[in-house]
């Protein structure tokens, strides 16, 4: 694992204040990253990575001890997740920004293991460019994903999913003036034309070919009143279009979803944005784009490590953990694109991978 490290690594320990000191059981950065490893891969248990370093490196710590360590190691972790993904190119900010901050919007829930099950909705919200988390609650799975309850600052671009699509939270945002890119949900509000007529999307993106673009400038009704808005679209390629389909129809055989009309079919051949700033389509649409990188990253995160158990409501303590599975979804990453072939298959791939974390 250490070959894979961005330069200066065990330096950046000590200039963020994850060693303090020399001194103590834990003596240098490469300990020290074994140590927030085995927390991370552990579902959150201190108790566990501390037994985990007695009995890979004969280093006894408390279980209070190793918390504090790993504690303190939040920052450290960020900045090398931070330069992994830049050194992939994942983190690259267009210049078009200038001095502007992009926020993604997200939440993930997780399910507590034991007799009595619980399930906790982690929200949180990620600079994209600055790759750190500006923002992070822990909350019962009741308490909906919504963006009213996020502060927002002037300079802020919120980007999120459908889930986030509503007027109210695209109010929210206006009120503090901020911006935002929202992947558009077509049954979260109606959109009218500028003599207040309902208006209907599918008939101005007809005409696109595939990878082609257009905007809509539409309406929605707040209060009697109309609020301008602005839709940029373009139609997705025909493999995007088929993996699409296979997924909205699995959902359906599962029964996670209703059976899909044809317009909401047909409309997911598009990418459709819900957006109140004014660059050409083009940038919005990079900008999106930009979000989707990252969000591989937590793809990874999410599929391979998944989160696991959230372990405390502590925020130093989630910050570590979120950092350090955000830290192996980059090494995973940076370690698939170093092995650009496997005879092997795929098995071989991710079985070499789980080989180089624990070197």
């Amino acid at each position: 694992m250490i070959r894979y490290m961005p330069e200066l690594w065990a330096e950046k320990a000590k200039e963020l204040g994850a060693m303090e000191r020399e001194s103590g059981v834990i003596r240098d950065a490469e300990s020290l990253l074994r140590l927030n490893m085995l927390y991370t891969t552990n579902e959150g248990s201190f108790q566990a990575a501390a037994l985990g370093m007695e009995l890979s490196e004969g280093i006894i710590l408390s279980k209070t001890a190793a918390a504090k360590r790993i504690r303190k190691s939040r920052e450290w972790l960020r900045w090398m997740s931070q330069e992994l993904c830049t050194r992939q190119g994942l983190v690259r900010k267009p210049e078009f920004l200038g001095e502007r901050n992009v926020k993604l919007v997200d939440a993930s829930d997780e399910v507590t293991r034991g007799k009595s099950k619980s399930t906790w909705r982690l929200h949180y919200i990620f600079d994209l460019f600055g790759f750190c988390c500006s923002s992070m609650e822990l909350t019962s799975n009741k308490e909906g994903e919504r963006l009213t309850r996020h502060k927002i600052d002037e300079s802020d671009i919120m980007i999120a999913d459908r889930i986030y699509c509503t007027m109210s939270g695209i109010e929210h945002i206006l009120s503090q003036k901020g911006d935002f890119v929202l992947r558009f949900k077509s049954k979260a509000f109606n959109l009218y034309d500028e003599k207040g007529e309902a208006l209907e999307l599918l008939p101005h993106l007809k005409h696109l070919k595939a990878l082609e673009n257009t905007e809509v400038s539409c309406f929605y009704k707040l209060n009697g009143k109309l609020r301008p808005l602005r839709i940029v679209a373009m139609k997705k390629d025909w493999k995007a279009i088929e993996s699409c389909k296979r997924k909205m129809a699995n959902k359906v055989r599962r029964k996670q979803e209703k059976a899909i009309r044809t317009d909401t079919l047909e409309l997911n051949e598009y990418v459709v944005l819900a957006t109140s700033l004014d660059y050409s389509n083009e940038q919005i649409l990079e900008l999106y784009r930009a979000r989707w990188q990252v969000e591989q990253v937590f793809y990874r995160l999410k599929s391979l490590f998944g989160y696991g158990d959230v372990p405390s409501k502590r925020d130093d303590s989630i910050k570590a953990w979120f950092y350090g599975k955000l830290l192996l979804a980059a090494l995973c990453e940076t370690i698939l694109k170093e092995m650009t072939f496997s005879p092997c298959g795929d098995d071989f791939v991710f079985a070499f991978i789980g080989t180089q974390l624990l070197e």
